[in-house]
């Protein structure tokens, strides 16, 4: 598929990963939805620069946890899109929890977010998707469901539900659209670590990838024809250390 003057949905994209990977998409000429929920001031920021590219983009809000605004999510972005072409579930949540502290309230905000709003939005758009013939479903995953890390189990097992979907949703959406995940590492450091350093022990690489390294993954799968329900691991060789 080429990227010029398809339609994408990026999930949780005002800022990180998710603004350089809209920056980027839009570069090669694709039109950008942005869902944020409560970034506005980075959505409309990241609005404003997207629209100086000479494309079409629209930022829609959206509460992951809430099962009618996913679904406004997935209609509103038909809606003013006319279709979408490549939806890119990359919308995360990720703080510790250590077992002995964990209530199930964390549970739920791990699974709505990494679980039913990816699927949700899947189910409506991969439905559109097929209609049309084309399509691409990116899930931006993580390495820890391969290799969990103590004190956050209901992250690391939300992330594995999303692995699995993966595979799942190919076999459900084939052959028309293409299903695949991107499993990242160490990429840039999470809002608030002090120790940047840390991190990056038990990787192969001891750097940080940078965004570009996801979107390069997320490039590939979108512009292949021939990969679906496969995991793309951009992690520093965290995986074998």
């Amino acid at each position: 598929m080429d990227i010029k003057g398809k339609n994408v949905l990026i999930t949780g994209c005002a800022k990180r990963i998710g603004r350089y990977m809209a920056l980027s998409l839009a570069e090669e000429g694709a039109n950008i939805v942005i869902h944020y929920r409560s970034s506005k001031e980075e959505a409309e920021k990241l609005l404003e620069e997207l629209r100086k590219k000479n494309i079409k983009a629209v930022m829609i809000k959206a509460d992951l946890e809430k099962s009618d605004e996913i679904r406004k999510l997935a209609e509103n972005s038909l809606k003013e899109m006319g279709r979408i072409d490549v939806l890119i579930n990359n919308a995360s949540i990720y703080y510790p929890t250590p077992i002995e502290k964990v209530k199930e309230e964390d549970l739920d905000r791990f699974y709505n977010v990494h679980i039913k709003a990816p699927f949700i939005l899947s189910q409506i758009i991969g439905q559109s998707m097929l209609k049309n013939k084309q399509g691409r479903i990116i899930n931006i995953v993580d390495y820890s469901p391969l290799r969990p890390y103590k004190n956050f189990s209901p992250y690391a097992v939300s992330k594995g539900g999303l692995l699995t979907m993966t595979r799942a949703l190919a076999k459900e959406f084939a052959p028309h659209v293409l299903v695949n995940a991107v499993l990242p590492g160490p990429i840039i450091p999470a809002e608030g670590v002090e120790d940047t350093q840390k991190p990056l022990e038990k990787t192969l690489l001891k750097k940080w990838g940078g965004e570009k390294e996801v979107y390069k993954a997320v490039k590939y799968l979108i512009e292949t024809d021939f990969t679906t329900g496969a995991f793309i691991p951009v992690e520093g060789g965290r995986l074998i250390c």
